[in-house]
């Protein structure tokens, strides 16, 4: 009798010890897994960039991380991570195309940013932004850029400035980031026209649209000559009569006012 009592307090000893056990090794798991740093971010990488700065979306990464926790071990565990909740969040604050977020673990991130084209450098008046081919004024130009293109509006030749195109508008308005400066169907008709103007070999410093978006748009040509055009079905012979016009190398100091190519085959100066 003694010795089943003995036996029955060994296993409940027994089963004690090893429940103890095998709750430290759940509370282990539990902690390695959701508190230790083992799986916390530890490294972001980021493709390729051509005009958004790494430093700038790492950092921007980070101030996500550091924000409210959702967690009670806080935010950057990796299982916990909501990709595209980053992803949302990045396209917000860059006017991104589009981001892919892969987790590798233990404790990395990649991501791959498709950029909005530099397409177009507007000025204004008063200022000089970045517009991408939505529409989208993505950013105020930097000093380095408003520099150059400061000089490329002064200088009294074209030179190539393939990465974008410069838009001249006369307004005074003042553009939030993001903001929708122009619809991008009008957008993509400047690239379309800047893209035929060079490849007709024709150097030009700008494109002058005015007071607003518009299909009628002026050509700056060297010499700060003005061609007068029409972005409509006749641009391609608009352009070519441009060109055939110029390879006759005729004396721009006649032009005082303007080039008008709008009847295509015809030329108009005055």
């Amino acid at each position: 009798m003694f010795r089943e009592e003995r036996d029955v307090k060994s296993k409940k000893t027994k089963g004690a010890i090893y429940g103890l056990i095998l709750g430290f090794f759940i509370v282990s798991i539990f902690w390695f897994f959701l508190y230790s740093d083992f799986f916390k971010i530890q490294k972001i990488e980021v493709g390729s960039l051509a005009v958004l700065g790494h430093e700038a979306v790492v950092g921007e990464i980070g101030h996500y991380f550091d924000g409210p926790r959702k967690w009670p071990w806080g935010n950057r565990n990796i299982f916990f991570v909501d990709t595209n909740d980053l992803r949302n969040y990045l396209k917000t604050k860059f006017f991104i195309d589009d981001v892919t977020v892969d987790k590798f673990y233990p404790n990395v991130l990649r991501l791959k940013i498709k950029e909005r084209q530099r397409s177009v450098v507007l000025v204004t008046k008063n200022q000089i932004y970045i517009v991408d081919d939505y529409g989208a004024v993505s950013d105020v130009a930097d000093e380095a850029l408003a520099s150059s293109t400061r000089y490329a509006l002064t200088s009294p030749s074209p030179y190539d400035t393939a990465k974008e195109i410069l838009i001249l508008t006369s307004v005074t308005t003042t553009y939030a980031k993001g903001q929708v400066y122009a619809d991008s169907t009008i957008v993509r008709r400047w690239l379309d026209t800047a893209n035929k103007l060079r490849d007709a070999s024709i150097w030009f410093k700008a494109l002058d649209i005015g007071s607003a978006p518009q299909d009628a748009i002026s050509v700056i040509l060297k010499e700060n000559k003005t061609v007068l055009m029409v972005m409509d079905d006749l641009l391609d012979a608009q352009i070519e009569t441009l060109r055939q016009y110029l390879a006759t190398k005729p004396k721009l100091d006649e032009v005082k006012e303007y080039i008008d190519v709008r009847v295509p085959g015809k030329i108009y100066y005055k």
